[in-house]
């Protein structure tokens, strides 16, 4: 065995390996990657050649042994895997809360994809998605079928009649009436993560399934921070759902005697996501964390070592550098291309009372106030070079970067005051695409999925065209109306503003009737608003407050019908906008944490939060300030139902017309003389007063709670005889 050792001559220059073979054939190699090959030193005589690494020094092996050439290029790859390490979990959140002030802040979480049955037809390769009624119904019996199979002795029937005359065999997955098809079900956990170990290899593939990130705050610009976008319904790709937010592969080589790692193969994909930010939140995260300023005694330790760096040696801290900055081979190092909707919003700020502060709301928010504006990053690749940790991290942060301040102008083109233009361009080139593409697509695998395929390009146009124009219009009219309401300088008025731009409607119907609602009720504000302002200033202030009350009312006597009528055209047009794209809001994994004063932090409890945003939500925020949420139970689901605060017993029901909710009766506490009691109906609620809450005057003195569950009986008499005991006492 001969060994030789070698030098660049230009390290600079191609790592290149060229050498003669017999009859002057020449062989050339590149030594920056692993290879293998072989050649003829004379007419009967083969060599065989292997490149490798051995830590940082590149070895080329010349041998006639060719099952030792091959075994030291394919050292760990064709290893039987000694250990695997499997882990899955369904989901995990995680929750911010700021102490002091009793609120949550975000909630994070980590979700699967739930149970998804698909169908197939037979012969056919396009599985489409289950419709739900018919899911819920399979998903039923085949938990039913596995129950049976599992206790019972003899063989269970795998065929189960369904409704709507369905007949499926479990066991084969096909439904075999009224027409075949084949069924797949499925199920992605939201972490999923597999380590694989041989002697020489270390393997990990893991997928995060969805990622959400929800604001928390009251009254949020954006309710939810970050979240997957979805891909766009195609023909081509079908119905399977969404796919992992974030998948990573990793092929690592461990190699002997050395601590450097040769990574074979490195890959990360990142799905399409939005980012979703206002001032509140910033201004909420950085009180989580303050900043404390330096006693002079720290200040001063801290100059000492400083010192001491400086007098050290530049060479010294040179070794350092390189010594602690270990170095690492990528073969093959690839991260996705980003796709990123951004939105941005001054709103949800609640600290700028200043004179710079008013300015900023009126003038600011206008400028700066932007929505889905989308980056697009390209891909980051590097192959068969050393990198350390921080060469890698600073050039990977640098990729990036470089590419976002190369797309700065979709900022300026993406600004709702001139109807982010950029956004609509990019929607109607979209929408002509479809119209041509997924037509073609479907028309390649049958007739059905041409109509499907031509159903998807019309929409898609109809639906960025008129969606996209009565979108850019709403931008424009809806950053003015930003404008106005802030310098009407009422908090009071801006905070209901802020509550119905935050709720989506459900419907046109309901987005017309909420735009119709606010103009009427900018018109009236602002002409009561000349009365009421100056009385309630000199109230909380004197003189003082009764002059400022009069500058605020004349103010608003401009500002706020002006601000309806913008509010109007950009609500209506909003509307329009959603009824057009068929678009569908992200909605909040689970409504805020309900934070008591007197109680401290707790485990979470939907049923808790739930009732406090009703309560919140309730007369647009008339009774928060005032009462404090205890219990409620749900009447008619989703639709009535009874709430109690610490003052008073409430009786409300959804508005179908505005959203909302609204009350139909209440009682405080003082006033029901006795303790309600169980009636065949439900709950039988006595009173004092002569008239409710409400509109309609009541024939009788009491109030009758129709419910047919007892433990909801139970529970809300039990409630009602605690809080009148509390309530006199």
């Amino acid at each position: 065995m001969h060994r030789l050792l070698f030098t660049w001559d230009n390290p600079a220059g191609p790592r290149t390996l060229i050498f003669e073979a017999h009859k002057k054939t020449e062989f050339e190699t590149d030594l920056r990657k692993d290879d293998i090959g072989n050649f003829l030193v004379d007419e009967t005589n083969r060599v065989h050649w292997v490149s490798f690494l051995d830590g940082l020094q590149r070895v080329v092996l010349f041998t006639d042994d060719s099952i030792l050439a091959s075994g030291a290029h394919t050292i760990g790859e064709a290893e039987a895997i000694d250990t695997e390490i499997v882990l899955s979990m369904q989901g995990m959140g995680l929750s911010l809360v700021n102490d002091p002030e009793y609120v949550e802040i975000i909630y994070m979480s980590i979700s699967s994809s739930g149970i998804i049955w698909e169908q197939c037809k037979i012969g056919a390769r396009r599985y489409k998605k289950v419709e739900t009624h018919k899911m819920m119904q399979l998903e039923t019996a085949y938990q039913r079928y596995l129950d049976e199979e599992s206790v019972s002795e003899t063989p269970v029937s795998p065929i189960v009649q369904l409704e709507d005359k369905i007949e499926v065999n479990f066991k084969e997955m096909r439904q075999l009436k009224p027409s075949a098809r084949l069924f797949r079900r499925t199920l992605e956990p939201g972490i999923w993560a597999s380590l694989g170990l041989t002697a020489h290899s270390r393997r990990l593939h893991a997928r995060l399934h969805r990622l959400q990130i929800d604001q928390q705050l009251p009254l949020p610009t954006f309710p939810v921070v970050l979240a997957p976008v979805p891909p766009p319904r195609s023909v081509a790709s079908g119905d399977a759902g969404m796919k992992p937010f974030m998948e990573v592969s990793i092929v690592e080589r461990i190699m002997e005697h050395t601590k450097v790692r040769q990574y074979k193969y490195y890959k990360l994909l990142i799905q399409e996501f939005h980012v979703k930010v206002d001032m509140g939140l910033i201004n909420a995260l950085m009180g989580m964390f303050p900043q404390r300023s330096l006693t002079e005694q720290e200040a001063l330790d801290a100059f000492v070592v400083n010192l001491e760096h400086a007098r050290q040696p530049l060479e010294m801290l040179a070794a350092q550098g390189a010594a602690s900055d270990q170095k690492n081979f990528y073969d093959n190092l690839h991260l996705s291309p980003l796709k990123v909707h951004v939105s941005f919003s001054l709103g949800g700020a609640t600290q700028l009372p200043t004179f710079v502060g008013t300015v900023l709301q009126s003038i600011g928010v206008t400028l700066t106030d932007m929505n889905d504006v989308v980056f697009k990053l390209g891909y980051y690749e590097k192959n068969y070079e050393f990198l350390s940790q921080k060469e890698l991290m600073t050039q990977v942060q640098n990729h990036y970067t470089s590419q976002a301040l190369k797309q700065l102008y979709v900022l300026v083109l993406g600004l709702d005051v001139i109807g982010n233009p950029y956004g609509l361009v990019i929607g109607l080139k979209k929408g002509v695409e479809d119209l041509f593409y997924e037509p073609f697509q479907g028309a390649i695998q049958g007739p059905g999925e041409f109509a499907e395929g031509l159903f998807i390009g019309v929409r898609s146009l109809v639906g960025h065209t008129v969606g996209g124009a009565a979108g850019a219009m709403s931008r424009i009219t809806g950053a003015m109306g930003h404008g106005l309401a802030a310098l009407s300088l009422d908090e009071d008025f801006q905070r209901r503003r802020r509550v119905q731009k935050n709720k989506p409607p459900a419907n046109l119907q309901e987005g017309l009737a909420r735009s119709g609602k606010g103009l009427v009720m900018g018109v009236v504000d602002g002409i009561t608003g000349v009365f009421t302002k100056p009385i309630e200033g000199a109230r909380e202030e004197g003189v003082k407050g009764f002059f400022e009350g009069l500058g605020k009312g004349a103010v608003g006597l401009v500002a706020r019908p002006t601000a309806g009528v913008v509010d109007f055209a950009s609500g209506s047009l909003d509307a329009v906008k959603r009824a057009a794209d068929m678009s569908e809001d992200v909605k909040k994994c689970r409504a805020a944490r309900y934070l008591p004063q007197d109680s401290g932090l707790r485990p979470y409890s939907r049923r808790e939060a739930e009732g406090y945003k009703m309560l919140f939500d309730l007369e647009k925020g008339k009774y928060v300030s005032t009462d404090t949420y205890e219990a409620h139970v749900w009447v008619i689901p989703k639709k009535e139902v009874v709430l109690c605060t610490d003052k008073r017993l409430l009786y409300i029901e959804r508005n179908t017309v505005f959203g909302g909710w609204q009350i139909l009766w209440g009682f405080l506490w003082t006033q029901i003389p006795e303790v309600p009691t169980a009636v065949k109906q439900g709950v039988y609620v006595p009173s004092t007063k002569k008239k409710v809450l409400g509109m309609f005057p009541s024939s009788h003195h009491g109030k009758v709670i129709i419910l047919h569950d007892q433990q909801q009986k139970k529970f809300l008499l039990a409630q009602c005889e605690r809080l009148m005991a509390a309530a006199t006492n």
